[in-house]
C-alpha cells in the first residue's frame, strides 16, 4: 500500500480499518523498510523507489572553494514518483520533480547532446534527453554527474569519480598551445566529443583548463564554423560582439561580466570565457540560472526586468543586484540580443536559497543577426524607445549601447557587411539621445 504514495498513519487507519496502536505496531515491524516523513502528528510514511538498479538513496555533496566534498543532504526517491530532499541539519522537503536546485544539472544543448549519444546506452538511458523523465535525468547525474555546472555532485558514483577527475586532472593548455589545441578541440566537439559535460546552450563549444602567466583557469570556449563559409563568418563575428559586449559591461558600466579572450586559429574563431562557476584548479562556486529559480518561486519566465523587480520586493535580491539585471536587458535591448531567457542570467545561490547575488554575465551579443539554417538572413533592428520597468538604467545603458555599436562598427576584425550593420545601428543609438524621454 506504502508503495502507491506517502501517507499519514490516520489514513492507513481508514484504509484498512486498523486501529491507531495496531498500525503503531505494525509500522514499527516494518521500521527498516519505509521512510518516515516529518515529525510527530504531520509525520507521513511511504517507501523508497529502486532507481534503475541504483536504489533510492542519493546524497548530494556541494564541492567548496578549494575542491573539498561536503555532504549538503539525501535524495530520496519515494512512491508516487516524488522525491524527498533531506538537508543536513535542515527540515524536509517533497518534490513532485527533482528539486529546483538541481534542475540546471539536465544534459542540454550543444553539450549536452554529446554528452547523451555518447553515454546513454552505457547507461540504459533514451538516446534523447527530451525524451527523459526524472528517473533517466537521476541516473545521468547519479553516475556521470561529476562535472557539471555549479557545485553539487549527485550520488556516491559521481562524487568517487569527481574525487578521481581532481587527482587525476591533466596538465593545464599552456598559452603557447591553445591556438592548436582549440583547433584540435573544435573538430572533436563537432565529431560529437566535445571536451567537458556542463554547459549548456546551442552554440558550438568545449571547456578546457588552461594556464596563462601562471594562472590557471577554467574556461568556456566558444566557436565559429569554418570562417571561409557565410555562417562561419557570421558567427565569428558575433563572438567578437560578444568580447565588445563584456569588457563594456565590466569596465564602462562596471557591472560583473565573464573575462573573454578572443583567438583565431585553424580557420575559426574562438570565444574563451572565463569560467564563473569554477575556481581556481579545483574549487566551485554554488551558481544556479534565473530560470530555475523563478520557476520555482514564481513560475512567469517573463522578462528580466520583471524578475529582477519580483526578486528585490521579496528580498531575494539585494537593491545593488537587481538594478544591474534590469540594466543587462535594457543593454541587450539597445545591442540586438533578442535571446534574454532565463536560462542566460546566473544566480549565486546563498545557503538554503533565500538570497541570491547577480553572477558575471555572459551570452549577451547582438543574436537577432544569428544565422539561421545556414544562411545569414537580412535583419532590421529596430531599437526600444524606453524599457517599462526599468527607467532608471535607460540612460547608461544607452551610454554603453553606443559605444558598444561604436566599437564593433570600427573592428578591423569582423567582416566589413557587418560592420556597415553596426555603424547603422551606432547611427540609430545617436538618434535616441534627441527628444523627450523617460524621466526616472
Amino acid at each position: 500500500f506504502l508503495a502507491t504514495g506517502i501517507y499519514s498513519a490516520v489514513e492507513i487507519q481508514h484504509r484498512f480499518g486498523y486501529s491507531q496502536p495496531t498500525v503503531s505496531r505494525l509500522i514499527s515491524q516494518i521500521s527498516g523498510k519505509i521512510l518516515n516523513i516529518g515529525k510527530a502528528r504531520s509525520r507521513r510514511y511511504t517507501v523508497l523507489r529502486d532507481i534503475r538498479g541504483l536504489g533510492g538513496e542519493f546524497p548530494v555533496y556541494k564541492i567548496d572553494f578549494d575542491g573539498n566534498a561536503h555532504l549538503l543532504g539525501t535524495l530520496f526517491a519515494v512512491a508516487h514518483d516524488e522525491f524527498l530532499w533531506s538537508a543536513i541539519g535542515g527540515s524536509e522537503q517533497l518534490f513532485r520533480s527533482l528539486p529546483w536546485f538541481l534542475a540546471d544539472l539536465r544534459p542540454e544543448g550543444f553539450v549536452g547532446r554529446a554528452f547523451v549519444r555518447q553515454l546513454h546506452q552505457d547507461l540504459g538511458l533514451p538516446p534523447r534527453s527530451a525524451d527523459w523523465n526524472e528517473d533517466h535525468a537521476l541516473t545521468a547525474l547519479a553516475r556521470r554527474g561529476e562535472d557539471n555546472i555549479g557545485n553539487l555532485v549527485v550520488g556516491q558514483e559521481s562524487i568517487e569519480r569527481y574525487l578521481r577527475m581532481v587527482r587525476e586532472l591533466t596538465v593545464s593548455i599552456r598559452s603557447e598551445d591553445i591556438p592548436d589545441t582549440y583547433s584540435r578541440l573544435s573538430r572533436e566537439a563537432m565529431e560529437g566529443q566535445p571536451s567537458g559535460s556542463s554547459a549548456g546552450g546551442e552554440q558550438p563549444k568545449f571547456t578546457a583548463i588552461i594556464e596563462r602567466e601562471g594562472i590557471v583557469q577554467s574556461v568556456l570556449v566558444k566557436f565559429s564554423p569554418p570562417v571561409s563559409t557565410d555562417e562561419g563568418r557570421r558567427w565569428a563575428d558575433l563572438l567578437i560582439c560578444e568580447h565588445h559586449a563584456l569588457e563594456i559591461i565590466q569596465h564602462a558600466a562596471a557591472f560583473p561580466a565573464a573575462q573573454s579572450n578572443i583567438i583565431e586559429a585553424g580557420g575559426r574563431l574562438f570565444l574563451e570565457v572565463v569560467r564563473f562557476d569554477r575556481t581556481g584548479l579545483f574549487g566551485r562556486q554554488p551558481v544556479i540560472s534565473l530560470r530555475a529559480v523563478d520557476n520555482e518561486f514564481y513560475g512567469f519566465q517573463d522578462s528580466w526586468v520583471n524578475a529582477a523587480n519580483r526578486m528585490e520586493s521579496d528580498g531575494r535580491l539585494s537593491p545593488e543586484d537587481a538594478g544591474p539585471l534590469r540594466w543587462l536587458s535594457v543593454f541587450g535591448s539597445l545591442i540586438a540580443n533578442n535571446d534574454q531567457h532565463f536560462g542566460n542570467v546566473s544566480l549565486i545561490m546563498g545557503d538554503g536559497g533565500k538570497r541570491f547575488n547577480l553572477a558575471p554575465a555572459y551570452d549577451v551579443l547582438p543574436m537577432l543577426y544569428r544565422p539561421m539554417d545556414g544562411s545569414v538572413p537580412t535583419r532590421v533592428f529596430t531599437p526600444p524607445a524606453a524599457i517599462p520597468g526599468a527607467p532608471r538604467e535607460w540612460s547608461s545603458a544607452l551610454d554603453c549601447a553606443c559605444l558598444f555599436w561604436e566599437r564593433v562598427k570600427d573592428d578591423a576584425r569582423i567582416s566589413e557587411g557587418f560592420r556597415l550593420i553596426c555603424s547603422e545601428n551606432h547611427s540609430a543609438m545617436l538618434r535616441l539621445y534627441s527628444g523627450p524621454k523617460i524621466i526616472a
